[in-house]
């Protein structure tokens, strides 16, 4: 938990448009000595409670991203309660062992002397130019001289240097109530926002079990609702189980379409609207349920596409997500998933950081925007999970890309537990995502046959060149029963693994 809190940090820092203190996340941790596994829930909430909730400063700008546009929202209207500095403090004193104080010395340093901007920061900041440019300070950090960050530029910020000092020697404190809780509110409570002081006082991690799915001697761990991703990765892994043991592309990509063509009818018929009833996790991974799944799935898998025909590239822009996983020798692992959603084009006052868009997200607001109660937490895709072996062999696995997030775990989750390969050919094998009436596929010089095994009734494929950060970035840190360690970063989100 050290390293993971110190890496949350520093990637507050170096992807910022991604993750920081002002948007909100999930961590599931295992315990390496009792072998429990509890999540740690710090997803933004509602705002309103003192000034009720309204969208005040809120438009809708569209997102370019290549091959689509997308409609979002920002402005400060846009912006959540915070989690992610109560959910770290929260977290460290759970399970951390090294004073605080020392986990953010790296971050507060990057800041202050600068980081350099990789290709995949340029990437975010050209695509997310039209939020980022709404007010000056923002666009003076991400658009410097009128031009979006490019590869190779160095970025510094005093005020982002100043704040992780002030996490590092007081906690949260000075994020809920403190200096720059009170600059918060002043710009983002009314006229602007719904913000209050009474909003980030009521902020309060939620511990929860996980939702937990075995198969072929593993147990998969992944948070519940009010996140939706975890039951649904669960959901998948059950309907694995029918799959045999096959490397032929051809089976491998029509079973993976099939299993996430009901994962959607699922969700569509009744999992979206209904997932935080009670006994809805129950209901989803219940033997009625998985029968009447398995059953449909069967008969799907006899009526693929010869001819798969062409549609264009979906139109959801990439998930703006951060994912660390951390194991260790003991048998502890972390896996931590944040995200800021867009931004909402305004930084945090005093602390230089961008500050979440999620009341702009239709991902998450699917039934309109604005809607509350206030203090109600939003619900999330995010799913950081733990994959843990009968032999106590520990994988920690988690990725951005909003709908994306399931599909790109399950095929890493299938390909190791199915498929039997390695943690590097899993995470690299080239992926697919069902939605909406089409397939995305990663076009990477497979057999047309391919294509037309992921492809059913009134399904159209839509391919994409090469391996595409719109497929996720599945970064995984293994511990084996026998105490070796594996470390893969996706290149498709610029991941990177290290084993120290």
């Amino acid at each position: 938990m050290d390293a993971l809190v110190g890496a949350a940090l520093a990637a507050g820092i170096c992807e910022p448009l991604l993750t920081g203190l002002g948007g909100g996340g999930l961590i599931t941790y295992r315990d390496g000595t009792s072998g429990e596994v509890t999540v740690l829930d710090f997803m933004s909430i509602f705002p309103g409670l003192t000034h009720g909730l309204k969208p005040r400063d809120f438009f809708a700008l569209s997102v370019d991203y290549g091959p689509a546009t997308q409609t979002f929202h920002a402005g400060k209207g846009a912006a959540a309660v915070p989690g992610v500095a109560v959910g770290l403090e929260h977290a460290h004193r759970r399970f951390g062992q090294m004073p605080l104080s020392q986990l953010g010395t790296h971050a507060a340093r990057l800041a202050r002397e600068g980081w350099v901007a990789t290709k995949g920061t340029e990437v975010v900041a050209t695509m997310l130019e039209a939020i980022t440019t709404l007010t000056p300070e923002s666009a003076a950090l991400f658009s410097p001289g009128g031009v979006p960050l490019q590869e190779g530029d160095v970025v510094r910020s005093e005020a982002q240097a100043q704040a992780i000092e002030a996490f590092a020697r007081e906690g949260a404190a000075p994020f809920v109530s403190g200096r720059y809780a009170q600059a918060l509110v002043r710009e983002f409570g009314p006229p602007n926002g719904s913000l209050s002081l009474e909003d980030l006082a009521a902020y309060r991690v939620v511990e929860r079990a996980p939702v937990a799915a075995s198969f072929h001697g593993s147990t998969l761990y992944s948070p519940p609702p009010p996140c939706l991703g975890g039951p649904l990765l669960a959901f998948g892994m059950g309907l694995l189980g029918l799959l045999r043991r096959d490397d032929d592309p051809v089976a491998v990509a029509g079973a993976l379409a099939s299993v996430m063509m009901e994962a959607e009818r699922a969700r569509e018929e009744w999992f979206d609207e209904g997932a935080e009833t009670p006994g809805a996790v129950e209901r989803l991974l219940g033997r009625p349920s998985m029968r009447a799944h398995r059953k449909h799935l069967l008969a799907s898998l006899q009526h693929r596409s010869l001819i798969p025909p062409r549609g264009p590239a979906p139109g959801s822009v990439p998930g703006n997500t951060t994912h660390i996983s951390v194991v260790d020798a003991a048998g502890n692992a972390a896996s931590y998933t944040s995200s800021n959603g867009e931004s909402c084009g305004t930084l945090w006052p005093d602390a230089g950081m961008p500050f979440n868009n999620f009341l702009g997200e239709e991902d998450i607001n699917p039934l309109g925007f604005h809607l509350g109660p206030p203090a109600k937490r939003l619900p999330t895709m995010m799913s950081p999970s733990l994959l843990v072996d009968r032999d106590g062999g520990v994988i920690a696995l988690g990725t951005g890309g909003a709908n994306r997030i399931r599909t790109a775990m399950l095929q890493v989750l299938a390909h190791l537990l199915v498929g039997d390969l390695s943690l590097e050919e899993a995470v690299m094998y080239p992926r697919l995502h069902m939605e909406a009436g089409a397939v995305a596929i990663e076009d990477v010089g497979q057999s047309p046959e391919v294509f037309a095994a992921a492809t059913g009734p009134g399904i159209t494929v839509a391919p994409f060149e090469g391996r595409h950060l719109y497929f996720g970035g599945v970064h995984c840190a293994a511990r084996s029963s026998d105490g070796l360690f594996e470390a893969v970063g996706d290149p498709r989100r610029s991941g990177c693994g290290d084993v120290a």
